[in-house]
């Protein structure tokens, strides 16, 4: 059986194996995130064939299905089949390594969220496009996933880590991480990454989903950018904003967004994409990158899409559960 793509690429495909991993396998990269059914980012159109679900395929909705949609990582082939996914060229050599990382600082940020510094080995050569992401593998091989929030001009990777209540990881970070300590990191992962097509740049965020935003950011205030920059970061509560953006030698406006009344709050109140849309009427050579709770994605890729995004034109990253 193969696998075809309108880019006239053809790979082989193997039996109870994804699409999105059988692509993987062969050198292709097509779009991805969760690989659990959850986030949607691995959806295509499925123009020939027969296809075998392999997960739930809980991002789809039911018009969805009836267009003949499906997500990459929950199914495989039952056919040859034919499908719209495209190569990301971008990703060409990046590759998913597994690699030995010492805790080189933990320090709080607020109740609920730590600032993780991983310091790489000496002859590691980690390279990652900002916005992707690793996955940490912990005590006892507990594995999560976690958005990078530096660029790669570092021998270091920061993350920035939220308390998960009863997670086997966060009792972790939380409670018994210290400095030097011994742990395992793979990737880079993921496929939300800086296209630069376009002139206009709308950066969504809710909560640590900040983390690959401001990788990207680092990475554009490096180099010289005519972008006119815009980022519109969600919180519950002004302590969650922990950090400050500032990129004097960017085009750039940010705007903080809290999603709950506060009497103290001078700024927006109410959710990041429809503040966002309040403020841009006119969606033409702009493109949005989102970064967050699976609601907040899937409420935004609707309402930009409503009002005149080109669906090519949402590139977004969901911080689902494990």
């Amino acid at each position: 059986m193969k696998i075809k793509t309108i880019q006239n690429k053809s790979i082989k495909a193997t039996p109870s194996i994804s699409i999105l991993d059988s692509a993987i396998n062969a050198g292709l990269m097509f779009e991805y995130s969760c690989k659990n059914g959850q986030c949607g980012e691995c959806k295509v159109t499925l123009l020939q064939g027969e296809i075998e679900e392999l997960q739930p395929q809980m991002a789809l909705s039911d018009s969805d299905r009836r267009n003949k949609k499906i997500l990459n990582c929950c199914c495989a082939p039952k056919t040859d089949i034919l499908i719209d996914s495209e190569d990301l060229s971008a990703l060409k050599g990046i590759e998913i390594k597994t690699f030995p990382v010492r805790i080189n600082k933990i320090e709080k940020k607020t109740e609920k969220i730590v600032e993780v510094e991983l310091r790489l080995p000496p002859s590691a050569n980690l390279t990652f496009l900002e916005g992707q992401y690793i996955d940490v593998i912990g005590p006892n091989n507990v594995r999560r996933s976690y958005s990078i929030a530096n660029s790669t001009n570092h021998n270091t990777i920061v993350l920035w880590i939220k308390m998960v209540e009863g997670g086997k990881l966060s009792q972790y970070w939380f409670n018994e991480a210290q400095k030097n300590d011994l742990l395992r990191i793979e990737g880079p992962k993921g496929t939300f990454f800086f296209r630069e097509e376009q002139k206009r740049i709308i950066l969504l965020a809710t909560g640590t989903g900040i983390a690959p935003i401001k990788s990207i950011l680092d990475k554009l205030a490096q180099t010289s950018s005519n972008l006119i920059i815009s980022l519109y970061w969600g919180n519950r509560t002004p302590e969650d904003f922990f950090w400050q953006p500032e990129y004097k030698n960017l085009d750039f406006k940010y705007t903080p967004v809290l999603s709950r009344n506060n009497d103290s709050w001078i700024n927006k109140i109410g959710y990041v994409q429809n503040v966002a849309l309040e403020e841009y009427k006119q969606l033409e050579d702009t493109e949005v990158y989102a970064c967050g709770s699976i609601e907040m994605i899937a409420s935004a890729k609707e309402l930009f899409i409503k009002h005149g995004l080109e669906e090519k034109d949402f590139h977004s990253d969901a911080f689902v559960s494990s």
